[in-house]
Protein backbone atom coordinates (compact mmCIF):
# COMPACT_ATOMS: atom_id res chain seq x y z
CA UNK A 1 0.00 0.00 0.00
CA UNK A 2 1.42 3.36 -1.01
CA UNK A 3 2.35 5.75 1.78
CA UNK A 4 0.09 8.77 2.22
CA UNK A 5 1.45 11.84 0.44
CA UNK A 6 1.43 15.43 1.60
CA UNK A 7 -0.38 17.85 -0.67
CA UNK A 8 2.88 19.36 -1.93
CA UNK A 9 4.71 16.01 -2.15
CA UNK A 10 7.42 17.38 0.09
CA UNK A 11 8.77 16.00 2.31
CA UNK A 12 8.23 12.42 1.22
CA UNK A 13 6.65 10.39 4.06
CA UNK A 14 9.32 7.70 4.47
CA UNK A 15 8.17 7.02 8.04
CA UNK A 16 4.76 5.95 6.71
CA UNK A 17 6.37 3.03 4.90
CA UNK A 18 6.46 -0.36 6.59
CA UNK A 19 10.03 -1.04 7.84
CA UNK A 20 10.42 -3.94 5.39
CA UNK A 21 9.11 -1.74 2.59
CA UNK A 22 11.64 0.95 3.51
CA UNK A 23 14.34 -1.74 3.30
CA UNK A 24 13.12 -2.62 -0.19
CA UNK A 25 13.29 1.03 -1.25
CA UNK A 26 16.87 1.27 0.01
CA UNK A 27 17.77 -1.92 -1.86
CA UNK A 28 16.33 -0.52 -5.08
CA UNK A 29 18.45 2.61 -4.71
CA UNK A 30 21.63 0.71 -3.79
CA UNK A 31 21.20 -1.64 -6.77
CA UNK A 32 21.31 1.37 -9.08
CA UNK A 33 24.52 2.90 -7.69
CA UNK A 34 26.67 0.66 -9.86
CA UNK A 35 27.05 -2.82 -11.26
CA UNK A 36 27.85 -4.83 -8.14
CA UNK A 37 29.91 -7.97 -8.33
CA UNK A 38 27.78 -9.38 -5.53
CA UNK A 39 24.68 -8.13 -3.74
CA UNK A 40 22.79 -9.79 -0.86
CA UNK A 41 19.75 -8.50 0.98
CA UNK A 42 19.26 -9.80 4.54
CA UNK A 43 17.13 -7.04 6.08
CA UNK A 44 13.71 -8.59 5.47
CA UNK A 45 14.54 -11.79 7.38
CA UNK A 46 15.72 -10.09 10.58
CA UNK A 47 18.71 -11.17 12.73
CA UNK A 48 20.91 -9.59 10.09
CA UNK A 49 23.90 -8.96 12.35
CA UNK A 50 23.89 -5.26 11.56
CA UNK A 51 23.95 -5.87 7.80
CA UNK A 52 20.71 -5.26 5.88
CA UNK A 53 22.52 -5.30 2.54
CA UNK A 54 25.92 -6.85 1.82
CA UNK A 55 27.55 -5.71 -1.41
CA UNK A 56 30.86 -6.35 -3.15
CA UNK A 57 32.29 -3.75 -5.51
CA UNK A 58 34.98 -4.73 -8.00
CA UNK A 59 37.48 -1.87 -8.09
CA UNK A 60 40.30 -2.73 -10.50
CA UNK A 61 41.80 -5.88 -8.96
CA UNK A 62 40.47 -5.18 -5.48
CA UNK A 63 37.15 -6.22 -3.99
CA UNK A 64 35.58 -3.53 -1.80
CA UNK A 65 33.07 -4.82 0.73
CA UNK A 66 30.08 -2.63 1.64
CA UNK A 67 27.74 -3.11 4.59
CA UNK A 68 24.49 -1.16 4.31
CA UNK A 69 22.14 -0.54 7.23
CA UNK A 70 18.60 0.79 6.60
CA UNK A 71 16.88 2.51 9.53
CA UNK A 72 13.37 3.89 9.20
CA UNK A 73 13.82 6.16 12.23
CA UNK A 74 11.75 9.31 12.69
CA UNK A 75 14.73 10.81 14.57
CA UNK A 76 18.24 9.65 15.36
CA UNK A 77 20.80 10.32 18.07
CA UNK A 78 24.53 9.91 18.56
CA UNK A 79 23.79 6.83 20.69
CA UNK A 80 21.79 5.31 17.82
CA UNK A 81 24.71 5.73 15.43
CA UNK A 82 27.05 4.22 18.02
CA UNK A 83 24.78 1.19 18.38
CA UNK A 84 24.64 0.71 14.61
CA UNK A 85 28.44 0.77 14.32
CA UNK A 86 28.87 -1.52 17.33
CA UNK A 87 26.58 -4.09 15.70
CA UNK A 88 28.50 -3.88 12.43
CA UNK A 89 31.81 -4.26 14.27
CA UNK A 90 30.76 -7.73 15.50
CA UNK A 91 31.17 -9.06 11.95
CA UNK A 92 34.30 -10.62 10.51
CA UNK A 93 35.69 -9.63 8.16
CA UNK A 94 34.80 -5.96 8.60
CA UNK A 95 33.62 -3.98 5.59
CA UNK A 96 35.72 -1.41 3.80
CA UNK A 97 32.72 0.91 3.73
CA UNK A 98 29.59 1.32 5.85
CA UNK A 99 26.56 3.04 4.33
CA UNK A 100 23.83 4.05 6.80
CA UNK A 101 20.48 4.99 5.22
CA UNK A 102 18.00 6.76 7.52
CA UNK A 103 14.46 8.11 7.03
CA UNK A 104 15.14 11.28 9.05
CA UNK A 105 17.66 14.11 9.10
CA UNK A 106 21.03 14.06 10.84
CA UNK A 107 23.65 16.63 11.87
CA UNK A 108 27.27 17.38 11.09
CA UNK A 109 28.14 16.38 14.66
CA UNK A 110 26.60 12.95 14.03
CA UNK A 111 28.61 12.56 10.84
CA UNK A 112 31.87 13.56 12.54
CA UNK A 113 31.15 11.11 15.35
CA UNK A 114 30.51 8.28 12.89
CA UNK A 115 33.73 9.01 11.00
CA UNK A 116 35.78 8.90 14.19
CA UNK A 117 34.02 5.96 15.83
CA UNK A 118 33.96 3.92 12.62
CA UNK A 119 37.71 4.32 12.28
CA UNK A 120 38.22 3.20 15.86
CA UNK A 121 36.24 0.06 15.11
CA UNK A 122 38.31 -0.74 12.03
CA UNK A 123 35.96 0.41 9.25
CA UNK A 124 37.76 2.61 6.75
CA UNK A 125 34.85 4.73 5.47
CA UNK A 126 31.30 5.63 6.48
CA UNK A 127 28.61 7.39 4.46
CA UNK A 128 25.17 8.55 5.62
CA UNK A 129 22.12 9.00 3.41
CA UNK A 130 19.49 11.12 5.19
CA UNK A 131 15.86 11.82 4.32
CA UNK A 132 16.85 14.77 2.14
CA UNK A 133 19.51 12.67 0.38
CA UNK A 134 16.92 10.00 -0.41
CA UNK A 135 14.49 12.62 -1.72
CA UNK A 136 17.12 14.21 -3.93
CA UNK A 137 18.08 10.85 -5.45
CA UNK A 138 14.47 9.87 -6.05
CA UNK A 139 13.43 13.15 -7.64
CA UNK A 140 16.57 13.45 -9.77
CA UNK A 141 17.27 9.96 -11.05
CA UNK A 142 14.61 7.50 -9.88
CA UNK A 143 11.18 8.97 -10.51
CA UNK A 144 9.79 5.51 -11.22
CA UNK A 145 10.39 4.58 -7.57
CA UNK A 146 8.29 7.57 -6.47
CA UNK A 147 5.33 5.83 -8.04
CA UNK A 148 6.24 2.33 -6.83
CA UNK A 149 6.61 3.34 -3.17
CA UNK A 150 4.49 6.49 -2.86
CA UNK A 151 1.97 6.28 -5.71
CA UNK A 152 3.29 9.57 -7.03
CA UNK A 153 3.14 10.46 -10.72
CA UNK A 154 5.22 13.55 -11.42
CA UNK A 155 3.71 14.06 -14.87
CA UNK A 156 0.25 14.35 -13.33
CA UNK A 157 1.67 16.63 -10.66
CA UNK A 158 3.15 18.86 -13.35
CA UNK A 159 -0.20 19.08 -15.14
CA UNK A 160 -1.94 19.88 -11.86
CA UNK A 161 0.60 22.59 -11.08
CA UNK A 162 0.17 24.12 -14.53
CA UNK A 163 -3.61 24.23 -14.07
CA UNK A 164 -3.15 25.77 -10.63
CA UNK A 165 -0.89 28.50 -12.05
CA UNK A 166 -3.34 29.32 -14.84
CA UNK A 167 -6.26 29.49 -12.40
CA UNK A 168 -4.26 31.68 -10.01
CA UNK A 169 -3.23 34.16 -12.69
CA UNK A 170 -6.79 34.41 -14.02
CA UNK A 171 -8.18 35.06 -10.54
CA UNK A 172 -5.45 37.63 -9.83
CA UNK A 173 -6.41 39.64 -12.93
CA UNK A 174 -10.10 39.56 -12.02
CA UNK A 175 -9.56 40.32 -8.35
CA UNK A 176 -7.26 43.32 -8.88
CA UNK A 177 -9.72 44.80 -11.38
CA UNK A 178 -12.80 44.39 -9.18
CA UNK A 179 -11.39 45.01 -5.69
CA UNK A 180 -8.64 47.63 -6.07
CA UNK A 181 -9.44 51.35 -6.24
CA UNK A 182 -8.35 51.91 -9.85
CA UNK A 183 -8.60 55.72 -9.62
CA UNK A 184 -6.33 55.71 -6.57
CA UNK A 185 -3.92 53.28 -8.20
CA UNK A 186 -3.41 55.80 -11.00
CA UNK A 187 -2.70 58.67 -8.57
CA UNK A 188 0.84 58.80 -7.05
CA UNK A 189 -0.37 60.76 -4.01
CA UNK A 190 -1.99 57.61 -2.67
CA UNK A 191 1.16 55.50 -2.92
CA UNK A 192 2.63 56.66 0.39
CA UNK A 193 -0.63 56.20 2.28
CA UNK A 194 -1.07 52.71 0.84
CA UNK A 195 2.49 51.81 1.85
CA UNK A 196 1.64 52.49 5.51
CA UNK A 197 -1.99 51.35 5.37
CA UNK A 198 -2.31 48.94 2.41
CA UNK A 199 -5.92 48.05 3.24
CA UNK A 200 -6.95 51.49 1.94
CA UNK A 201 -6.28 50.39 -1.64
CA UNK A 202 -9.39 48.22 -1.64
CA UNK A 203 -12.88 49.24 -2.71
CA UNK A 204 -14.29 47.25 0.22
CA UNK A 205 -13.21 46.90 3.81
CA UNK A 206 -14.75 43.62 4.87
CA UNK A 207 -15.56 40.44 2.98
CA UNK A 208 -17.08 37.06 3.71
CA UNK A 209 -14.95 33.99 3.11
CA UNK A 210 -16.96 30.85 2.36
CA UNK A 211 -15.90 27.26 1.77
CA UNK A 212 -16.81 25.81 -1.60
CA UNK A 213 -17.95 22.72 0.32
CA UNK A 214 -20.18 24.58 2.79
CA UNK A 215 -23.91 23.85 2.86
CA UNK A 216 -24.72 25.62 6.15
CA UNK A 217 -24.71 29.27 5.05
CA UNK A 218 -26.32 31.51 6.33
CA UNK A 219 -26.67 29.44 9.51
CA UNK A 220 -23.86 29.97 12.03
CA UNK A 221 -21.94 27.15 13.67
CA UNK A 222 -19.85 28.89 16.32
CA UNK A 223 -17.61 25.86 16.86
CA UNK A 224 -16.84 24.99 13.26
CA UNK A 225 -18.15 27.55 10.81
CA UNK A 226 -17.22 27.07 7.16
CA UNK A 227 -17.86 30.76 6.47
CA UNK A 228 -16.83 33.93 8.31
CA UNK A 229 -16.37 37.67 7.99
CA UNK A 230 -12.90 39.19 7.81
CA UNK A 231 -11.10 42.30 6.53
CA UNK A 232 -9.01 42.84 3.42
CA UNK A 233 -5.45 43.91 4.23
CA UNK A 234 -3.16 43.61 1.19
CA UNK A 235 -2.15 41.53 -1.78
CA UNK A 236 1.04 39.49 -1.97
CA UNK A 237 2.87 37.60 -4.71
CA UNK A 238 0.62 34.55 -4.46
CA UNK A 239 -2.75 35.89 -3.37
CA UNK A 240 -4.68 38.07 -0.92
CA UNK A 241 -3.93 38.95 2.71
CA UNK A 242 -6.69 39.35 5.29
CA UNK A 243 -6.64 41.11 8.65
CA UNK A 244 -8.18 38.30 10.66
CA UNK A 245 -8.89 40.20 13.85
CA UNK A 246 -9.47 43.64 12.35
CA UNK A 247 -11.33 45.97 14.70
CA UNK A 248 -10.16 43.97 17.72
CA UNK A 249 -6.42 43.72 17.23
CA UNK A 250 -3.79 41.61 18.93
CA UNK A 251 -1.50 42.64 21.77
CA UNK A 252 2.15 41.54 21.62
CA UNK A 253 4.82 41.76 24.30
CA UNK A 254 8.48 42.06 23.26
CA UNK A 255 11.68 41.99 25.30
CA UNK A 256 14.84 43.98 24.60
CA UNK A 257 16.26 41.21 22.40
CA UNK A 258 13.26 41.17 20.09
CA UNK A 259 11.70 37.98 21.46
CA UNK A 260 7.93 38.28 21.49
CA UNK A 261 4.72 36.65 22.66
CA UNK A 262 1.07 37.08 21.66
CA UNK A 263 -1.05 37.88 24.71
CA UNK A 264 -3.93 35.46 25.14
CA UNK A 265 -5.44 37.44 28.02
CA UNK A 266 -5.77 41.20 27.68
CA UNK A 267 -5.67 41.52 31.48
CA UNK A 268 -2.24 39.85 31.60
CA UNK A 269 -0.32 41.77 34.30
CA UNK A 270 2.93 41.64 32.31
CA UNK A 271 1.44 44.22 29.95
CA UNK A 272 1.71 46.94 32.61
CA UNK A 273 4.87 45.72 34.33
CA UNK A 274 7.23 47.96 32.35
CA UNK A 275 9.42 44.94 31.64
CA UNK A 276 8.29 44.56 28.03
CA UNK A 277 7.43 46.73 25.06
CA UNK A 278 3.75 46.50 24.17
CA UNK A 279 2.57 46.53 20.55
CA UNK A 280 -0.81 46.53 18.92
CA UNK A 281 -0.45 44.03 16.12
CA UNK A 282 -2.40 42.54 13.25
CA UNK A 283 -2.91 38.82 12.71
CA UNK A 284 -2.70 38.32 8.95
CA UNK A 285 -3.92 35.32 6.96
CA UNK A 286 -2.95 34.55 3.37
CA UNK A 287 -5.24 32.90 0.79
CA UNK A 288 -3.63 32.00 -2.56
CA UNK A 289 -5.37 33.20 -5.71
CA UNK A 290 -5.63 29.63 -7.02
CA UNK A 291 -7.76 28.68 -4.00
CA UNK A 292 -10.24 31.50 -4.59
CA UNK A 293 -12.65 29.72 -6.92
CA UNK A 294 -15.04 32.61 -7.49
CA UNK A 295 -16.68 35.59 -5.79
CA UNK A 296 -19.81 37.72 -5.66
CA UNK A 297 -18.90 41.40 -5.35
CA UNK A 298 -22.34 42.51 -4.15
CA UNK A 299 -22.90 39.70 -1.66
CA UNK A 300 -26.51 38.72 -0.94
CA UNK A 301 -29.56 39.67 1.12
CA UNK A 302 -27.96 38.30 4.30
CA UNK A 303 -24.55 39.94 4.00
CA UNK A 304 -24.28 42.68 1.35
CA UNK A 305 -20.48 42.57 1.13
CA UNK A 306 -18.25 40.64 -1.24
CA UNK A 307 -18.29 36.86 -0.80
CA UNK A 308 -15.17 34.86 -1.70
CA UNK A 309 -15.69 31.15 -2.35
CA UNK A 310 -12.49 29.33 -1.42
CA UNK A 311 -10.98 25.90 -1.04
CA UNK A 312 -10.22 25.17 2.60
CA UNK A 313 -7.11 23.27 1.53
CA UNK A 314 -4.85 23.78 4.55
CA UNK A 315 -6.02 21.45 7.32
CA UNK A 316 -9.57 22.72 7.01
CA UNK A 317 -8.54 26.38 6.70
CA UNK A 318 -8.36 28.67 3.65
CA UNK A 319 -5.12 30.27 4.92
CA UNK A 320 -1.82 28.93 3.66
CA UNK A 321 -0.05 31.06 6.29
CA UNK A 322 -0.95 33.14 9.35
CA UNK A 323 1.56 35.62 10.75
CA UNK A 324 1.74 38.93 12.67
CA UNK A 325 2.53 42.53 11.66
CA UNK A 326 2.91 45.81 13.49
CA UNK A 327 -0.11 48.06 13.10
CA UNK A 328 0.83 50.55 10.37
CA UNK A 329 -0.26 54.20 10.72
CA UNK A 330 0.23 56.67 7.87
CA UNK A 331 0.06 59.83 10.05
CA UNK A 332 2.90 58.52 12.21
CA UNK A 333 4.81 57.22 9.15
CA UNK A 334 4.87 53.81 10.77
CA UNK A 335 5.11 50.85 8.41
CA UNK A 336 3.32 47.57 9.18
CA UNK A 337 6.56 45.63 9.66
CA UNK A 338 6.36 41.88 10.08
CA UNK A 339 7.28 40.30 13.41
CA UNK A 340 10.18 37.86 13.16
CA UNK A 341 8.59 34.39 13.37
CA UNK A 342 11.85 32.88 14.60
CA UNK A 343 11.66 35.01 17.74
CA UNK A 344 8.13 34.12 18.79
CA UNK A 345 8.32 32.47 22.18
CA UNK A 346 6.81 32.29 25.67
CA UNK A 347 8.14 35.17 27.75
CA UNK A 348 8.64 34.85 31.55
Amino acid sequence: MAAKLTRTYNPLPFSDLDPARFDDLCLNLVVRIQDWKQLNHFGRKGADGGVDIHAVQQLDKEEVIWFIQCKRYSSISKADFTAIIDEVAKNSPLPHKLLIIIACESTRAHYDHCQKYDSQKGVKEVEIWTRSTLEARLYKDHKDLLFVYFGMKLEQSTRDNAAKIRAGLAMERRFLKDFINQEGAANPKYYTIWAYEPFRKFMFSKVFVRSVDDTTYPEIDKENSAWFMTFLFNTYHNGVEFWIDGGIGTTILMDDEGNWEVLQNYRDSRKDSGKYKVFQAMRIGRIPYYNIIDYKVDGDEHNPYPHLFCRYAFNGSPYEKIYFRHLGIAKEKRFPHEFDEKKQTKLP
